[in-house]
């Protein structure tokens, strides 16, 4: 068998674009030829709908691991490229076959083939018939039988203007849009399950997505801060260039605790938040906000507390898990591997003073009412001047 090995990359949505196709096309290349960056020996190469990273047949399975981190991938495959010939073609597949033909005795295969390039003399279906009838002649005493439908193997052969692959195999991508194709926004990270898998999202549709972290570690230590970084470094993994920014938020929430009234304090402490990151995301140039808020799911959650908060800040706030139930929301972080560090038993800064009884149908008027007591202006100047910067593509 040969050493090296051929990786075809699928997209499926960078494929329904029009004009701006190409522009979405070099961001994933681009952010491929990072993801496999200090891989030598790497060759990335775009074709006809589709990229091939030609690689060492000992380094594909590093390949995949990190491009099954690439959003904008929606699958891709570790294959040999052969020469257009069914006897070359056959015998691949009669190597890969054998073995486990001789492990269980009996296997059920088939043959499929995309001939993207439409000179080659011979239909799909015809390739199929030639280099399943020549696996057959070989394997068939052996236990090997063809089934369309149920198939235990299938040896998959794509036909270009430039090259022939074959392959057996097929790893899921992450889909969406290349990173960096969308924009930057700025999520507010709690530590919770819902913020992580809300920035995964926005990461998924072409994003490139930085943290905001509210620390009062006077009152909570530093169990929330360092909880929270893990957490942004797992999301970075999808990306890569993001940064966290920690801002103190102690004295604005002493401010509220002493000052307003007790009912309004969670929401409060949210119209700070969003000042906060409102400014800094202008600062940096960042087009959005991005929370892992769902309707209903906390009291802070209701449809008029979302409205107070979002009120204060002039730009986008993207809250992707609006409508999203619980259950799936959980499943997703289990997914990205977010889910066992957000479920470890640190406090956000959100339960500090919570009051008994916090209000789920907030009045504007009431809030600006309770923010007049107190140099909130000051304060939240104050914040971003004392913010910590995380950069994190440098190990922590």
């Amino acid at each position: 068998m040969t050493d090296s090995r051929t990786i075809l990359i699928r997209y499926d949505e960078i494929g329904l674009k029009g004009k701006n196709r190409k522009f979405f096309e070099n961001r994933l290349l681009g952010n491929v030829r990072k993801a496999l960056g200090g891989i030598d020996g790497i060759r990335v190469d775009k074709i006809h709908g589709r990229l091939l990273v030609r690689v060492a047949r000992l380094q594909a399975e590093e390949c995949v691991r990190r491009l099954s981190c690439v959003p904008g991938i929606a699958s891709l495959s570790v294959g040999v490229l052969v020469e257009p010939d069914f006897d070359e073609m056959a015998a691949l597949g009669v190597e890969w076959i054998l073995p486990r033909l001789q492990a269980s005795g009996s296997l059920k295969f088939c043959v499929r083939t995309k001939r993207s390039d439409k000179r080659f003399p011979s239909t799909s279906t015809e390739i199929d018939f030639e280099v399943g009838s020549r696996i057959m002649k070989s394997l068939a005493p052996k236990g090997l039988s063809v089934d369309i439908t149920h198939a235990e193997f299938v040896l998959e052969i794509e036909i270009g203007p430039q090259e022939t692959m074959v392959f057996d195999n097929r790893t899921p991508g992450l889909g969406g849009l290349p990173v960096g194709s969308s924009g930057e926004v700025l999520s507010l990270l709690s530590g919770g399950i819902d913020s992580p898998v809300s920035s995964f999202m926005l990461i998924c549709r072409g994003c490139r997505v930085h943290s905001i972290f509210f620390d009062n570690r006077t009152f909570l230590g530093r169990g929330g801060f360092d909880k929270v970084t893990r957490l942004a470094r797992v999301l970075n993994r999808f990306q890569g260039g993001g940064r966290l920014y920690v801002v103190p938020f102690q004295d604005i929430q002493v401010a509220i605790r002493d000052c307003c009234s007790a009912p309004n304090r969670v929401v409060l402490y949210r119209r700070m938040m969003y000042r906060i990151a409102g400014v800094l995301a202008e600062r940096n140039r960042y087009q959005g906000l991005v929370t892992g808020e769902s309707l209903g799911q906390v009291a802070s959650q209701t449809l008029e507390n979302l409205a107070a908060v979002s009120c204060v800040v002039p730009m986008s706030v993207f809250r992707p898990l609006i409508g999203i139930p619980k259950q799936e929301i959980i499943a997703r972080a289990k997914k990205i591997e977010t889910y066992d560090i957000s479920v470890e038993p640190h406090p956000d800064c959100c339960s500090v003073f919570m009051p008994d009884h916090p209000a789920t149908r907030s009045k504007i008027e009431g809030l600006e009412a309770d923010e007049a007591l107190f140099p909130w202006e000051k304060l939240v100047e104050q914040a971003l001047t004392s913010l910590e910067v995380i950069d994190l593509d440098r190990s922590g």
